[in-house]
């Protein structure tokens, strides 16, 4: 008797590769702006702190992975997400890839997305010594005004 493999769909070896490419590129913003902020701060706090915050949300994914599997109480997605946008959306990024985990739960995939977009949108707008945030504001202030 023989064993089937389990199928892969068509073109899953191309979604994988441009889901690399994909988290290189989102890291590029956030490494610079990481980078321009160890100039004015210890960059090796700044590090120390990425790896931690990084461990411990790819930790969070793969417990509450291995409590999904075991029907044990599960970590709530508010933490999940407190984690990410404490700094460790990329870890996050890769656990859901890695661990097959959450990437099909479309309203977390969503507030994830926003999470990320907000953490490129900082590190954007760090690297042009907050222009669009003061620019925003200065509106808001004319308009209230």
């Amino acid at each position: 008797m023989t064993q089937h493999k389990a199928h892969k769909p068509k073109g899953s070896r191309s979604f994988q590769f441009t889901a690399k490419i994909f988290a290189v590129l989102l890291t590029i913003l956030p490494a610079l702006a990481v980078l321009q902020l160890g100039k004015s701060t210890n960059l090796k706090v700044i590090i120390v702190y990425v790896v931690t915050i990084s461990v411990i949300t790819y930790y969070a994914y793969w417990s509450d992975k291995r409590k999904a599997k075991r029907d044990k109480w599960r970590t709530p997605e508010t933490t999940l997400h407190a984690l990410e946008f404490a700094g460790g959306w990329c870890a996050a990024f890769v656990a859901q890839r890695l661990l097959r985990h959450k990437i099909s739960k479309t309203k977390y995939q969503i507030t994830f997305w926003m999470i990320a977009a907000v953490h490129q949108y900082l590190a954007f707008d760090y690297l042009n010594s907050w222009h669009y945030s003061r620019a925003f504001l200065e509106n808001i202030v004319s308009l209230a005004g």
